[in-house]
């Protein structure tokens, strides 16, 4: 009965004062504070909380303490404040609890060392008198705010959210007592550009103490979760002179919890990785922190029966065991620090791994690793990035490796004398496939010997798809080429093949599980402007398309996307060619090839077959037999798919055909309607000499005398890739007669031996004629009167000519065979 009565009487006061406590505090909070504050609206609740009272204020706006500045240090939706009604009756204001909802607050230190956040004023007057408002608040508590703090001078940002946290603020003097409590979610805490403790979540216990005029934050012994994982904190730091004294200890930490403290850019590696074990984490910074100085960082670190799962594999690194420790030593800088691990052992499916490693100096690291061990292909390269563009991956690889020197020295050629570099490498049967390139590698066996910047391999062999290779030599400036984007590597090697497959090699497609079109479709040939090739080869064979090489012997270089074959040689379509030639890959849009060859004994027809018949039915492997020795001179140009560019191929071929045939051959036979001879479907030839000069898509045929089974035929003509025909042939008669004796006038030519047909094929190979040549008839009659006029000379000038002619008698209606 008494508590309502008071409770009514204080109702009825505080209902009729209402406005006047309100303005009553507002005028004590203004006297105490340095910057604007903003309200849309303020409301006094007496019995909600009875018997404190509050003060709900929302949509509140806090000024920065910037003179001039617009931007606010803090929005909240809403405010509470909650005070004793007894000493507010008597004009105290006792404020015993604060409640923050839905807000930002954004502190910062400039350039120039002013901070947003100095909100209180300074009281400079000691005869002022003391101040009736106590800062002693029981009860804080913040919902759904986020904190945000930026010193410009250090290089830090740290972003934090507050769904739910309770502190306590206690003011003695100049020190402020702060207790917090409460779950955080850290965005991040960025120092010089690193971010720390990305979006994890954190539960604090910390007890702190904030001396006004010393400026001095002293951490109490404190307890800080980080994803469940139990660290010890305590310390201190000095706002004014940015000295830091802080230790913190891992009480209940574990493998994953201590990955989870390093920056995000490193942490992204292990991130998936599944982790457990037991680890010790000791940390200590000390000295003074501002952008001149840093302190002293000493880290210690210790992992006990690690275990690291690898998530897309499910490769499982087990019984981890290593010390670690990370200094910036004695000059605080990237220049005096150093990372060690050492005795580092792991068990990856039984077989056991060591190492040691030390990075010393950031600022120009110098690296030392000494490792050894045995690891399947698949098992390694499940922790190497781009893992996934590689499938079923097999075989052993054994190592032991040693390697000392500055990091940037391992990135150039110049350099490589520098460090120290030992080892070697043991491949067991390795294989898989890489997705850009899906012809599968298998059997790969071979020792690697390391040796600066150097490796020489040492009876590697293996097989792509169905080809093999078998290699010994060196691959020089290895460490540049895989470091580096424009660095080179060379290779000088002799290498020996059984069988390659270039169908598969060039397309990337196996033969059994793809059509010949399919790889067609997919041929593309490049060099590298960093590749650099100096090899002896010798295969026993090769196929391309209806290409069959056997013995093949010769030296490739490569060099700024060229590759010259010299001395190459190579058995095929029944006889041998020798070849030097270039390969051009520079040009953007081009590939060009320029060669000399030497043909030996090579079957026509086999040549026609394997060339597709040129792409041609007009002539082809069916009609012509015999054996060619030819020199070749050609310029060739494809395009990146390898497909033939017709109007850029040029060629001169100086040609001897033996023991030749021509069978069936359409516009042979197309001479009976002239010549009476049985035998035109099958022409036979001893020796047939030409050269031959290909360009502007147009094969040109000089004149040439052919000795057949019948007589002698002279034949003449162009030829072009769209397979328009324009021969000239002078054909000589055996018992011709003719229909009417004015039909072939002017394409007779009568010599002193026998009798010639002058005639012409024109027209396209699917649609031809034979006809009569009367023009090159009288251009030869014309040439036979030079011939004699200068015999007349001769005679005048006394020479003797012998006569070894036979006089024929001819009849009017028919011309006798010679």
């Amino acid at each position: 009965m008494i508590s309502l009565s008071v409770f009514a009487i204080v109702s009825v006061y505080l209902y009729y004062n209402q406005d006047k406590l309100i303005q009553q505090i507002i005028t004590e909070a203004n006297k105490q504070l340095n910057v604007e504050v903003k309200v849309d609206k303020i409301q006094l609740n007496w019995y909600q909380d009875f018997p404190n009272i509050s003060i709900n204020c929302s949509k509140v706006t806090v000024g920065e303490s910037y003179k001039n500045s617009r931007s606010p240090l803090a929005n909240f939706e809403t405010l509470s404040l909650s005070f004793d009604i007894l000493p507010l009756i008597q004009g105290k204001y006792v404020l015993n609890r604060l409640k923050l909802s839905e807000g930002k607050a954004y502190l910062k230190i400039n350039k120039e060392g002013l901070r947003n956040f100095e909100v209180i004023k300074e009281n400079t007057d000691s005869k002022a008198p003391s101040t009736k408002v106590s800062f002693k608040i029981e009860n804080i508590l913040l919902q759904n705010i986020h904190f945000q703090y930026e010193d410009a001078n250090l290089s830090q940002d740290i972003k934090l959210f507050s769904s739910s946290s309770v502190a306590k603020l206690n003011v003695e003097g100049d020190d402020l007592y702060i207790d917090l409590n409460g779950a955080l979610q850290s965005d991040y805490i960025s120092i010089q550009e690193l971010k720390y403790l990305e979006e994890k979540s954190l539960d604090i216990d910390a007890s702190v103490v904030y001396n006004l005029k010393s400026e001095l934050l002293s951490i109490q012994p404190s307890e800080l979760k980080v994803n469940n994982n139990l660290f010890n904190v305590s310390g201190t730091f000095n706002i004014d002179n940015s000295k830091i004294d802080l230790k913190a200890k891992g009480v209940e930490a574990d493998l994953k919890t201590i990955i989870s403290l390093l920056p995000k850019e490193y942490e992204e590696y292990v991130k998936d990785y599944r982790s457990s074990g037991n680890a010790l984490f000791e940390a200590e910074i000390k000295g003074t922190f501002n952008s001149q100085q840093n302190p002293l960082v000493n880290i210690q670190f210790q992992v006990n029966n690690g275990i690291m799962v690898e998530p897309t594999f499910n490769t499982q690194v087990d019984s981890i065991q290593l010390k670690g420790s990370f200094t910036n030593g004695y000059d605080h800088s990237l220049r005096t620090s150093k990372l060690t691990i050492s005795g580092l052992n792991a068990i990856i499916a039984n077989e056991l791994i060591q190492a040691d490693f030390e990075l010393k100096n950031f600022d120009k690291p110098h690296l030392t690793l000494a490792t050894n061990g045995k690891v399947s292909t698949a098992d390694l390269f499940s922790f190497l990035p781009g893992k996934e563009n590689y499938s079923q991956l097999t075989g052993m690889i054994q190592f032991n490796i040693n390697l000392a020197g500055k990091v940037a020295d391992f990135k150039s050629a110049s350099t490589a004398f520098r460090i120290d570099n030992s080892g070697e490498l043991v491949l067991s049967e390795l294989g898989g496939i890489y997705k850009d390139y899906p012809l599968p590698f298998s059997a790969i066996s071979g020792r690697l010997l390391f040796n600066k910047n150097d490796i020489a391999v040492n009876s590697l062999s293996g097989k792509i798809g169905e080809s093999d290779i078998q290699m010994n030599g060196f691959f020089l400036n290895i460490f540049p080429y895989l470091l580096t984007d424009d660095q080179s590597i060379l290779i000088e090697a002799e290498t020996k093949s059984n069988f390659i497959d270039l169908n598969e090699l060039l397309s990337g497609l196996s033969n059994k599980s793809n059509s010949a079109e399919k790889q067609q479709a997919s041929y593309r040939f490049s060099l590298s402007p960093y590749l650099q090739l100096d090899l002896k080869s010798s295969i026993d064979k090769l196929i391309f398309q209806r290409f069959d090489g056997r013995k093949l012997r010769g030296a490739i270089i490569v060099q700024d996307q060229q590759l010259r074959a010299r001395q190459f040689s190579v058995n095929t379509m029944g006889g041998k060619i020798a070849l030097n030639g270039s390969i051009d890959t520079a040009p953007e849009n081009t590939i060009d090839i320029k060669t000399t060859a030497s043909f030996q004994q090579l079957n026509i027809d086999s040549i026609f077959y394997t060339f597709h018949d040129f792409k041609q039915d007009f002539l082809t492997q069916r009609h012509l037999k015999g054996k060619i020795d030819a020199d070749l001179l050609a310029k060739i140009a494809l395009d990146k798919s390898l497909n033939f560019i017709p109007s850029a191929f040029e060629a001169s071929i100086s040609a001897s055909i033996k023991d030749g045939k021509l069978t069936d051959f359409e516009p042979m036979q197309s001479l009976s309607d002239y010549v009476n001879e049985e035998d035109l479907a099958n022409l036979s030839f001893g020796e047939l000499k030409n050269s031959i000069q290909i360009k502007d898509e147009t094969i040109y045929l000089p004149e040439m005398t052919i000795k057949s089974n019948i007589s002698e035929i002279q034949i003449q003509g162009t030829h072009t890739f769209d397979q328009e025909i324009d021969y000239k042939l002078l054909v000589p008669l055996k018992n011709y007669k003719k229909a009417d004796k004015d039909e072939a006038f002017g394409a007779i030519e009568e010599t002193k031996d026998y009798t010639k047909l002058h005639l012409k094929i024109t027209g396209t190979t699917d649609n031809f004629d034979v006809s009569w040549d009367a023009k090159r008839s009288i251009n030869s009659v014309g040439q036979k009167i030079k011939e004699e006029v200068k015999t007349i000379k001769d005679l005048l000038k006394g020479e003797k000519k012998k006569e070894e002619e036979k006089q024929l008698e001819v009849e009017e209606d028919e011309y006798i065979d010679w």
